[in-house]
């Protein structure tokens, strides 16, 4: 009778060590006290849109080393301007040629720029593919100013298709084709918000220098990398 009743206690302490054991956990290193530590969720940063488009001033140019041994020459004084008044723009029934003396291929597929009807025509050769009018250019054109909508030939460099930020205009575009490098110049959409819905339609003499269009889609699509873009009056 006496070793059954030793016995009791020892059962009793068995039986505390197995629920402290459940409630402390198994050595689990997700478990601890009884609490179940779930792994941190790292949440994806918010990717914002590109800068795109044209800078909203140019972009400073790169110094360069100037070696000891050159010699600094007088400064060239500036040629005189002519008193001529410029010439006008050449009429329908004149050959268009642009400011820099340059005419259209004729050959392989290119794009032309008419400043004067704001019309982009898709052209294979001779033949026009497509025309897309109106257009906005330049509120400036041949100012040789980097807000200008220079004429002259000039071959496609850049395509990005997805939405960007628009600095100048604090707005956004899609599928930029650049042309013209000196001027950052290119073919954009029309003036876009956040969501890509356009919110300023507007043709003519509007930009600053680029060629905004309704049918950017089309464009970049037909555009190349090095295809000439010939932009005339």
């Amino acid at each position: 009778m006496a070793s059954n009743i030793r016995a009791v206690p020892l059962v009793a302490l068995t039986l505390c060590y197995v629920v402290l054991l459940a409630a402390c956990g198994s050595g689990d290193a997700s478990v601890q006290g009884g609490v179940t530590i779930e792994p941190l969720l790292t949440s994806t940063p918010r990717l914002l849109p590109p800068i795109g488009g044209k800078p909203a001033t140019p972009p400073l140019p790169q110094a360069s080393a100037t070696p000891e041994s050159v010699i600094e020459a007088e400064p060239t004084p500036p040629p005189e301007v002519p008193t001529t008044e410029p010439a006008a723009p050449p009429t329908a029934t004149q050959t268009p040629l642009a400011l820099d003396g340059s005419a259209a291929p004729t050959e392989g597929r290119w794009i032309d720029v008419n400043v004067s009807t704001y019309a982009v025509r898709l052209m294979d050769g001779t033949i026009a593919v497509q025309e897309i009018a109106p257009v906005g250019v330049g509120v400036q054109v041949d100012t040789g100013e980097y807000a200008s909508s220079q004429t002259g030939l000039f071959y496609v460099h850049t395509k990005i298709e997805e939405l960007a930020y628009d600095p100048p205009y604090d707005t956004y575009i899609s599928h930029w084709i650049g042309y013209d490098a000196d001027r950052a110049n290119g073919f954009h959409s029309f003036l876009k918000d956040a969501a890509g819905t356009v919110v300023d339609p507007s043709t003519g003499r509007v930009s600053n220098g680029c060629i905004r269009t309704g049918s950017p889609e089309v464009v970049y699509a037909y555009a190349e990398l090095g295809m000439p873009v010939w932009v005339h009056w």
